[in-house]
Parts: structure tokens; sequence; C-alpha cells
């Protein structure tokens, strides 16, 4: 049938072909006597030679057809010129199952994808944020905590399922696989720095929020917001002398309204900017604020005050579906294994300050560099004053680790 439809496409392309070859020759023919003057001319300005003819009656046909029923212009469904398998192709591509032609142009590239598609880009290509990541998670409230106050040994950490049922709660959208989980590469894995050499002076750690319009319980009247938080990390890590720079710029919001449908993207990008601007950063924190429910209260004791719990949230660009192709992440090992290496820093030295690392599908932007990690300080039920004394053990467990500090036992 194929072959059919290829011998039927062929033959109508050979006649229009001919019948351009008689019109041309018609045209600058001296066959006219009475307008032989104007042939003559046009004969001079159309000088005909073999290759022009050649050139006319085979491209210039099949260009014409395409500009006249442009759907015709789509690539041959076989290696062998066809008229209406291509047409069959493209109707269906397009008109049927358009997310095959979505991934067709994505795969063009990223640029020509956003040029072709501008605002109007799908939403499975995206990483769509029209709920907070928050409300996304399952049983929120109920995430249990790790701190033992002791550290692990490798054979306990080099178990699988040690591993997972101890420090992870894994999103119900999405799968985790051992070899993600390798315990004993993600604990001994160097994610150290050099902090005597120009960390006081060049920034060596980007703050941001995705969520930027996040606040904490009213406390004397003024509620706070997960700015205020980013803004007492920066101090923190001042006193060990770690430079940072605190992006305080607000991506869930569009003409002052909370809009998080493309808050993900805008941060992405700033990061971006920022990196390429200082490439001295090596640590980028996104500082969120939980939801949980309104009886659950994050808090534990850290130096005699009340201090609101952190969780580790890292993004594996795998649904259960299987893997997100078009949302990699080339340092999801190393975002893996910065969050872990943290939490045994927390459990060893402020039992009960962490909760369990959160995992989930897409990667929120967590592949821009190696030490990435997306952080949730407290929840809607801490005061900002918590949650800004969270800064102080969460910086000091950043200090230990870029200074090469382990938290396991051979």
């Amino acid at each position: 049938m194929e072959q059919s439809f290829g011998r039927v496409g062929r033959m109508v392309e050979m006649i229009l072909i001919v019948v351009f070859v008689i019109l041309w020759m018609a045209m600058v023919s001296d066959s006219k006597p009475g307008r032989s003057g104007l042939w003559e001319e046009l004969k001079e300005r159309i000088p005909l030679r073999a290759e022009i003819i050649k050139d006319a009656g085979i491209n210039g046909i099949r260009n014409a057809r395409n500009e006249l029923v442009p759907i015709l212009s789509y690539e041959n469904y076989l290696e062998e010129d066809s008229l209406f398998l291509p047409l069959f192709r493209y109707a269906l591509q397009t008109e049927m199952f358009p997310l095959q032609q979505y991934s067709v142009d994505y795969w063009e590239g990223v640029d020509n994808f956003s040029s072709l598609y501008s605002d109007a880009v799908p939403d499975y290509f995206t990483e769509s944020d029209d709920e907070s990541v928050e409300k996304k998670k399952k049983d929120a409230g109920t995430m249990e905590t790790t701190g033992e106050g002791a550290s692990y040994t490798i054979k306990e950490l080099s178990d699988y399922d040690f591993l997972l049922s101890h420090f992870y709660i894994v999103d119900s959208t999405t799968t985790m696989t051992r070899e993600d989980l390798n315990g004993k590469k993600l604990v001994t894995e160097d994610l150290s720095v050099d902090l005597d050499g120009d960390s006081g002076k060049e920034p060596l750690v980007l703050i941001y929020h995705t969520h930027g319009s996040e606040t904490y319980k009213e406390e004397k009247g003024k509620s706070g917001s997960v700015l205020d938080v980013g803004k007492a990390l920066k101090k923190e890590l001042a006193s060990y002398g770690i430079a940072s720079i605190h992006d305080t710029s607000i991506y869930d919001q569009v003409n002052g309204e909370l809009d998080r449908n493309a808050a993900y993207d805008y941060a992405g990008d700033s990061v971006e900017a920022t990196l390429k601007k200082n490439p001295s950063i090596q640590v980028v924190l996104d500082l969120h604020r939980d939801s949980v429910e309104d009886s659950i209260h994050l808090v534990t004791e850290v130096d005699g005050k009340d201090t609101a719990q952190i969780m580790f949230f890292n993004g594996v660009s795998r649904l259960k579906s299987g893997e997100l192709t078009y949302l990699k992440n080339p340092n999801k090992s190393a975002n893996l294994a910065f969050s872990l290496q943290m939490q045994l820093l927390a459990a060893k030295y402020y039992p009960d300050f962490t909760r369990k690392i959160y995992i989930k599908g897409y990667r929120y932007n967590l592949h821009l560099a190696r030490r990435a990690v997306l952080i949730e300080v407290g929840a809607q039920n801490n005061t900002v004053s918590e949650a800004k004394n969270a800064m102080k053990p969460l910086a000091e467990m950043l200090y230990r680790l870029l200074s090469g500090e382990k938290a396991y036992r051979q």
C-alpha cells in the first residue's frame, strides 16, 4: 500500500513537472510572432539553460507545492519520495497526538522550542508549580525525625534498606533506585572546599527563595518571611568567614499577585545568571517554608532556644513512570551526597533538628550545582524567630561539611 501511494505521488509530480516545462517553453519560445518582442525580452532576462530548467522543473515544483500546501513539506515518511504518507503522518502527529510534535520540537533544542512556543510551553516540559511543592507532598506533617545523637557505620549506611528507612521519605509519585542510594558512595564523596583561600572575599554560597512569598506565624504583630531567614543565614555564614550572596527576588508573584506557575523557571534563570557572574560560588541553597497540618509544630531546642526543624529536599528527575529525560540532572548524585552528609552531621551534633530527607520527582533547579539543595525551614505554624534560630546550626553543619568533616564510623 505504501509503495502504491509512493508511485501515485511520483506520477503526479512528474505530470506537474511536464506541465511546468511545457508552459516554460511556450513562454520563452518565439512561436508567437505578434508578441516576439516581449518574449525576446523575457528570454534575455531569464536565459534558458538546462540547469535552470532542471532546477525549476524539479525543485521549483516541489518548493511551490510546499508553499501552497505547507503540510506537504514535512519530511518523508520513508527514504523515498512520497506525496501522501508525509501528509498522513503529519496529520496524526499534529492533530491527533500533539504531544509527539512537542517532543520532536523540544529535542531540536530548548532555544528553538522556546522560540516556537513562547509563553505556550506545555507544563510537561517545565517544572510547573501551580501548587506549592509543600502542598504536593503526601502526609507532610507525619514525617519522622532522624536525630539520635550518634554517628552511623559505613556498613549500616551501605545497606540500601537501612538507609532508605532511616533517612528518607519518598514521595508517592516517584521511586528511588539502589544506584541512587549507594550509601557508601554518597557519604564518602568529597564535598569539601578550600576555606583558607578567598572564601571570605569571593562569594562561596548563594541563598535564594523560589517561593519568596512564604511567611510565618505572626509574632508580636509581625509574620516575617523566608527572606528574613535567608538574611539570618548569610549573617551566620559570615561568622565562619564564608561570604555569600542573598538573592531577595520574589519569583512566585506576577504583578503583585501570587502565581507559582513558572516560579522555578524564573528562579532558575536568575540562579544561572548569578553563577555565571560569580564562578566562585560552590553552594546553592533554596530556602522554603513548609506547610503541615495545623496541629503540627515543627520545633526543637538548640542552645536553649526554640528552633524550627528543617528538612532537606531532593529532586531526582524521575517519576514512577520513568526517568524525566527532558529534565536531566547531571548533579543528582552529588546533590544526594550533599543532603545526606548534612543530615548525618545534624544527626550527630543536633538530634531532632532535621526531619527525614524528602525525595520527589523533577529537579527543582538542583541541577545547577553539585552542592545544591532545597531546604524547608519550619512551617506555617512556626514563628520567624524560630526559623531564624535554625540558621545557626545549619551554618555550622555547612561549615563542617565544607571543611571536610565526615559523620560516619568505619
